[in-house]
This record gives C-alpha cells, sequence and structure tokens, in this order.
C-alpha cells in the first residue's frame, strides 16, 4: 500500500519522531488504564476532499514523558452531521480542534459536542512539533493504522541547501495535527537531545 498507492519506500530523510513506536493494542491499553483522566487527551484536525477529517485519543505518562496514543478516527468525504455522528461516543470528552475552523467547531458545539479551538500563532507549527519531540517516547496501539502510517517515517522536507526545514514534511500528515491540538494545553519538560542541532540545523 506504501509503495503502490504512496510511493513511499522507506525513510528516506531525518525522521521527525525517532522515538515513534508500535506496541499491542492490549499493551497499550493495560498502561492507558493506569494513566489518570486528567491526562488524557484529544484532539481533531478537519478536512473535507483531499485532506482528512482525524481524531487522535491520547494519554500521558507525566512522569516518565511517554505519550501512548490509543484511538484514532480517519476518514474524509464527510459532512459535518456524519462526523458527529461517527463521533457521538465522543461527547463528553474535551476535544481541542484546529482553530481555522470556526464555524465547523460551533456546528460541533451545537451538538452537544465540548470541542474548542486549539491555539494558533505565528510559529505555532514549529512550537507544536518541538513539543511533540519532547516525550522520550511516543507509543501508538497496533489499531491506529493511520497514525501509523502518517507518523512512523515522516521525515523534514529540506530547502534547496539541503538544510532541514523544521515545520515541514514530506506529507500532510493529519494525524500529527490532531496530537497538535490536543497536547495544547500542556506542557512537555524539555529534555536533551531532541532538538535538531549541526549542519541540518534550520534557519531563515
Amino acid at each position: 500500500y506504501r509503495i503502490a498507492r504512496r510511493g513511499r519506500f522507506g525513510v528516506n530523510g531525518k525522521r521527525v519522531l525517532p522515538q515513534f513506536e508500535v506496541w499491542p493494542d492490549e499493551e497499550v491499553d493495560e498502561q492507558v488504564n493506569r494513566i489518570p483522566y486528567s491526562m488524557k487527551k484529544n484532539g481533531m484536525d478537519f478536512g473535507f476532499v483531499t485532506s482528512y477529517n482525524a481524531v487522535v485519543r491520547l494519554a500521558i505518562d507525566h512522569k516518565k514523558k511517554w505519550l501512548y496514543i490509543y484511538w484514532e478516527y480517519y476518514k474524509n468525504g464527510q459532512t459535518d452531521d456524519q462526523t458527529a455522528e461517527d463521533l457521538k461516543e465522543l461527547k463528553r470528552e474535551r476535544i481541542k480542534s484546529d482553530a481555522a475552523e470556526p464555524k465547523t467547531i460551533k456546528y460541533f458545539k451545537q451538538q452537544g459536542f465540548r470541542m474548542e479551538p486549539a491555539k494558533k500563532f505565528p510559529g505555532s507549527r514549529l512550537q507544536y512539533t518541538k513539543k511533540v519531540k519532547r516525550f522520550k517516547k511516543i507509543i501508538c496501539a497496533e489499531r491506529c493504522v493511520n497514525v501509523i502510517d502518517e507518523l512512523k517515517d515522516l521525515t523534514y522536507k529540506e530547502n534547496k541547501q539541503g538544510e532541514l526545514i523544521e515545520d515541514e514534511f514530506n506529507i500532510d500528515p493529519h494525524t500529527f495535527s490532531a496530537i497538535w491540538y490536543a497536547l495544547d494545553d500542556y506542557e512537555v519538560s524539555d529534555l536533551k537531545g531532541t532538538g535538531i542541532s549541526g549542519k541540518n540545523a534550520f534557519t531563515r
């Protein structure tokens, strides 16, 4: 599928999330069940024709600085009412979403969802990316096949000089955006060894 449909033969470039791992569902569920509700987050990126509605559910082990991804929703071509029906089990959950779609957020709130826009500001793509990279481990359940497809081999784009562009990637990873929004109100302690440095450091 990755080769025939997406033309992706493997990792070709610097991986964005080298700490990304895939675990069996039952092992992820066992760990997630031990994490308090306050450390469970939901994020949503909106899409329709060429992009996707992507929802992820996360759990944060604050002490270890491990991030668990244990549930996903990933569809396109859906109207808002169809998506709301698909996601009705999340109505009681707080969902942070893309602030660029205020009408969509308003619709979901009218349908009883606890949806709020995530903060968006100049440089937010880079800041959100750095935040995710600060986790020591990012552990994804096997069931989250689209998260795995987008993030396992996600690499940075390069400029004409071969320098990495820290907020642009080889694909448009909708699940990554959903993770950004889910983590909107959580700050990860800075950890050494997670940034980009050396000759490939990005400069503007």
